[in-house]
């Protein structure tokens, strides 16, 4: 069933964020910010930065070539752009180096749902066609990728460039590209194109940019639910708004098998989208808490280290000072081999010290106090990271509730065949992954009273008497 997602952020230094690693997390790649000089290696899908995720290549130092779900990334450049900006390191890091303010915008990112009725070739063939009529001509170099995990959930992401470029890189800010025309227009060229595309192929399926006022329905527009993990990753879902759009739909949902299959579909795909993006949230944090505790480690040697060096050096000055007090006429053949000996060991430490760490030992407490305001910024990030996660499961809570509430309602309903009959033909033929299924069929006691509480007294009455048969039968 094709669907209409069609979601516009900014990547931007305010909120901490850079095209480069936005570039690596969608490429699931290994990319260097050249402007920084931090090294973000992503190759087990721990994700601080951004865009890799999406093309599933390798961009200098920030790794997911491991990642699963990438099947297609390309660049397009505009004709008057240099051809070196085909490498999506040498592109975002130009990008990069061109933005000079603290808080700059670096680069417009888009995601787009992406209809399950076309095959990886009419994917790869509507995004070139949409992303050369409506960004590369009027100036703008687009890295996009494909994202297909078998889910149901196909979609491409768009990461564009904001400034003019010619044969020498890239010039002014192109401030026209914001105007709200813009967004209109692509949001509109966008259902065209894949309307054209579904009716060439004689389906009956379209998707519409409008709002529902505009398309003349009568229904309350509901807060999103089917969002991709990247797009809950940005925005976030909190308690109130999950609650609400629940609500949003209750009072829509009218008594028809379609319509109650289509809320069961929504509650299941938020359900597996949600717990996705909770393992990636987990891991994460995961990889923050490492990067914090190497840091905190390689700091603690450097000071032992540093330590050991002064040591060194104290003894072969309180070697110096005995021999000194010896006297001209004494023998000092041992005292001298000694210090000889003691000036070597400082040598040799001051260049493993050296090789090791790249400073000299008298630059340690600058380089200490660089790596512990590091480990302190990845400590935030990690705390930052399992609050979300948190946040989310006990959303994924809620919408394994509600679909098991709505389960046991269309079990009691004459016509509850052909609601579970609708709802696998909403999943596509796609299977969901078995450990969510699980969950999702398997309802708790502590669950089951939880539904009773919240439904009417003579549909509570005919579930418990049918749990009852069921435990009968069982035994």
């Amino acid at each position: 069933m094709a669907i209409y997602h069609f979601h516009v952020d900014i990547v931007s230094r305010k909120t901490g964020r850079s095209s480069v690693a936005a570039s690596a997390y969608r490429a699931g790649e290994k990319l260097k910010n050249e402007r920084d000089g931090i090294t973000h290696d992503y190759s087990n899908r721990s994700s601080v930065g951004k865009a890799a995720y999406n093309s599933g290549g390798k961009l200098n130092e920030n790794d997911f070539t491991n990642k699963r779900g990438v099947v297609y990334s390309e660049i397009i450049l505009p004709e008057n752009a240099p051809a070196e900006f085909q490498d999506r390191s040498t592109l975002w890091n130009a990008v990069e180096k061109s933005e000079k303010r603290c808080d700059a915008q670096t680069a417009r990112d888009i995601d787009v749902a992406l209809p399950i009725e076309f095959d990886r070739n009419e994917q790869i063939e509507i995004m070139r066609e949409y992303i050369q009529d409506n960004f590369v001509r009027h100036g703008m170099i687009a890295d996009f990728a494909i994202h297909d995990k078998g889910d149901g959930n196909p979609h491409a992401h768009i990461l564009l460039t904001t400034r003019n470029v010619d044969k020498n890189g890239f010039g002014k800010k192109n401030r026209d590209w914001n105007a709200k025309e813009y967004l209109q227009k692509w949001r509109e060229n966008w259902s065209e194109i894949c309307n054209e595309r579904l009716h060439a192929k004689g389906l009956d399926e379209r998707i519409d940019h409008r709002t529902l006022k505009a398309q003349g329905i009568d229904r309350e527009p509901t807060i999103h639910i089917g969002v991709t993990a990247e797009h809950m990753e940005r925005r976030g879902i909190d308690t109130e708004r999950a609650k609400e759009n629940r609500a949003i739909i209750e009072r829509n949902k009218a008594q028809m098998p379609e319509n109650m299959a289509k809320y069961m579909h929504e509650l299941k795909q938020g359900y597996v989208i949600l717990d996705k993006e909770i393992a990636v949230l987990k891991q994460q944090a995961a990889e923050a808490r490492r990067e914090m505790q190497s840091l905190k480690i390689t700091a603690e040697r450097i000071n032992e280290r540093t330590e050991t060096i002064r040591n060194l050096h104290r003894q072969v000055d309180k070697l110096k000072g005995e021999r000194k007090e010896m006297g001209f006429f004494a023998n000092k053949r041992l005292i001298n081999s000694q210090i000889e000996q003691f000036e070597q060991a400082c040598e040799r430490a001051e260049n493993a010290f050296n090789w090791e760490y790249k400073i000299k030992p008298d630059q340690s407490e600058t380089e200490i106090k660089r790596l512990e305001d590091r480990a302190e910024s990845y400590g935030n990030l990690h705390n930052k990271l399992q609050g979300k996660a948190l946040s989310f499961a006990y959303e994924k809570d809620n919408f394994e509730l509600e679909y098991q509430r709505q389960k046991l309602l269309a079990e009691l309903r004459p016509d509850g065949q052909k609601i579970f009959e609708k709802l696998t033909e909403l999943s596509g033929g796609n299977h969901w992954q078995s450990q969510s299924e699980r969950i999702l069929n398997i309802i708790t006691e502590r669950n089951f009273q939880e539904i009773l509480n919240g439904i009417q007294p003579e549909q509570a009455e005919k579930l418990i008497q049918r749990r009852e048969r069921e435990r009968e039968y069982e035994q």
